[in-house]
């Protein structure tokens, strides 16, 4: 299993990198799967970098780190990769990685998050919950700190490039994201959703049939708008 490293601040982020074309940043808070399934199909056509932020996956573990300035991690990668334009895409937490990332710079082109609300999560009595979870790694406890400090509906209606949103049918979240549609449709997202999958079926680690089918979906609505337009 081979990483390439970006160092910043003292700290590795850690990456994989498949492909060539467009680019696309594929958010990971996990080592497993080593590659996201979607991996071998993106890599047809584009430029596909699986990020793992310090303090989550394969990314440097330090005491002391802005675990929350994903925006800047990502941005050494590219920089390194000599990549400008790209488009970032992730799956629960990392999905709102990525969203943090598209509001850190104008060199996102397109904004994919599945597997979360994007406005309104987590709410006050979810972050209470975090605050007092002993088991809660600090690097992920800060990134929902950071997260929680955006005005989400300000940042993805200012936000210009494609911007796509999805969830199973059967995740729990799904009457809440519902609400939502039409403030996200308001602000120029496509909204999708998958009937009958749950938040693993429908996530980007899921090698079954199902995930496939949802990846590929995105996938191919992705790359129908250009990923770097």
């Amino acid at each position: 299993m081979t990483y390439r490293y970006a160092e910043l601040s003292g700290s590795r982020v850690a990456y994989r990198v498949h492909g060539s074309g467009p680019a696309i940043v594929l958010m990971k808070n996990n080592r497993r799967p080593p590659d996201y399934p979607i991996v071998e199909q993106l890599s047809e056509h584009s430029r596909v970098l699986q990020i793992h932020p310090i303090g989550f996956g394969a990314g440097d573990r330090p005491e002391a780190f802005d675990f929350g300035d994903i925006g800047r991690q990502v941005l050494a990668v590219l920089d390194q990769e000599g990549i400008d334009r790209f488009a970032v895409w992730g799956f629960s937490q990392p999905a709102c990685m990525s969203a943090v990332v598209a509001a850190s710079t104008d060199r996102a082109a397109a904004l994919v998050m599945g597997g979360v609300t994007p406005i309104g999560f987590p709410t006050d009595g979810e972050m209470r919950r975090l605050e007092r979870e002993p088991r809660l790694p600090r690097a992920a406890l800060e990134f929902w700190r950071r997260y929680r400090s955006y005005d989400w509906h300000h940042e993805l209606r200012r936000y210009p490039g494609t911007k796509i949103a999805y969830l199973g049918t059967a995740d729990p979240a799904i009457r809440r994201l519902r609400r939502l549609r039409p403030v996200l449709e308001g602000i120029g997202f496509t909204y999708l959703e998958f009937d009958g999958l749950n938040h693993s079926t429908c996530g980007l680690g899921d090698a079954s049939a199902d995930g496939q089918r949802v990846a590929q979906t995105i996938a191919e609505l992705l790359l129908s708008r250009g990923p770097n337009d």
